[in-house]
């Protein structure tokens, strides 16, 4: 009979872990929410991995500045092509600092609670006269068992104007943020 009862409690207890486990990037991402909603910059510090958070936006910005100043592709002139490539460096160069400068827990928060990027200004804050922000959407997608990623996407928004933020599994049932992914270019 005691044999019984160890085997129960055991699987009881080997079922309770594989569910905290699966579970595990969900009650990070709301710890992670509690947290900016809280303000507790220490709390969200230690589910950020900001070196890397700053890598992938540096990443999509040198893409989305290339596309941009790409040019016309079948310009012959060597010197517009030598100014659209100067344009570029000089762009990312400034982008890479603007975006190490921005990288910030206030950023963070912000995404977390707004899916939004832009840094606050002192006009953005809701007065008496406006109304508040519009709700956000939150839509997950568990990409494999070590990513999981959240799109939040604000009601006021197009549909694809959502932004994407990718956590991955750092121990056993610890996750972090890595990535952001900024709302799909614009198609003309």
């Amino acid at each position: 009979m005691p044999t019984k009862v160890v085997a129960a409690f055991a699987a009881a207890l080997i079922l309770a872990l594989g569910a905290y486990w699966y579970a595990s990037p969900y009650l990070a991402l709301r710890t992670l929410q509690a947290a900016a909603k809280a303000r507790d910059a220490d709390r969200l510090n230690a589910h950020v991995d900001y070196p890397r958070l700053r890598e992938s936006l540096k990443g999509q910005f040198s893409a989305k500045l290339a596309r941009e100043m790409g040019g016309d592709a079948g310009s012959h002139d060597a010197l517009s092509q030598l100014g659209a490539a100067l344009g570029t460096t000089l762009g990312m160069a400034l982008g890479d600092r603007l975006i190490d400068a921005l990288v910030q827990p206030e950023m963070v928060m912000r995404a977390l609670t707004e899916a939004e990027l832009r840094p606050r200004m002192g006009h953005d804050k809701p007065s008496e006269g406006r109304p508040a922000e519009p709700a956000v959407t939150w839509t997950s997608e568990r990409v494999n068992l070590n990513t999981l990623v959240v799109y939040g996407h604000r009601q006021a928004d197009a549909p694809e104007d959502r932004l994407g933020l990718v956590f991955e599994r750092s121990g056993f049932a610890d996750w972090k943020l890595t990535e952001i992914r900024l709302p799909a270019p614009e198609t003309r």
